[in-house]
């Protein structure tokens, strides 16, 4: 069994995210690019609300990952030109992991992965394996907007041996879980555990995972 804290669902218009990330991380972050701000935004919100461990890991993913850099790259290629550099470091999903290590985050490992729409459970189960090395794993699903007026999403918590906020186990028999996808199986959570009463099962594909209030 794991636990897990801090459910954190951060949701932030285009207009907003460039100031805030550079009034929090400093100006050079806008370098990074669009969905490296968002992920920075997200995840040390949620790590603002968790007390300070020793090592760290970070498991991301997105359907879509850097879509405005990768389009960005397209056009500029489309053009007859060379790639500008910053645009190319947008398309690096991953650099999110190396900037919060910056920001002091013991990060020990780190991985950012594209799943099917229901491959969340795969993420926790990583997570698990993963707090054999690490005393916390930071878990996120981090989206850009994909419309104009849409905001953009940065969903992130804390996977912990220790005793947490809510208690977490596979099941192995996914019949009568709730489906839940990569975009919504934290707010689903969240929105439980601001009231929970049963445990709560979710099942991504042919996996389920139960949640249980209480340490």
């Amino acid at each position: 069994m794991i636990h897990l804290s801090a459910p954190t669902l951060a949701r932030i218009s285009t207009a907003e995210l460039a100031p805030r990330a550079r009034e929090q991380f400093g100006g050079d972050v806008r370098r990074a690019g669009t969905f490296a701000q968002l992920c920075l935004l997200g995840a040390q919100a949620c790590l603002d609300g968790m007390p300070r461990r020793s090592s760290l890991g970070i498991l991301w993913g997105s359907t879509y990952g850097a879509r405005e850099a990768a389009r960005a790259a397209i056009r500029e290629v489309a053009d007859g030109e060379l790639v500008m550099p910053f645009t190319m470091i947008g398309t690096l999903p991953h650099l999110a992991a190396t900037l919060l290590a910056q920001q002091g985050a013991p990060v020990m490992r780190a991985a950012f992965v594209h799943l099917q729409p229901a491959g969340w459970p795969w993420l926790l189960s990583l997570a698990r394996a993963w707090l054999a090395g690490c005393e916390q794993v930071l878990l996120g699903w981090v989206e850009e907007s994909a419309a104009a007026g849409e905001p953009h999403r940065s969903d992130w918590c804390v996977v912990q041996r220790e005793p947490a906020a809510v208690s977490c186990q596979a099941l192995g028999n996914p019949r009568g879980a709730l489906p839940a996808t990569n975009a919504d199986w934290l707010a689903q959570m969240g929105a439980w555990l601001a009231a929970p009463r049963a445990p709560l099962a979710l099942r991504g594909g042919s996996e389920a995972w139960r949640f249980a209030a209480g340490r």
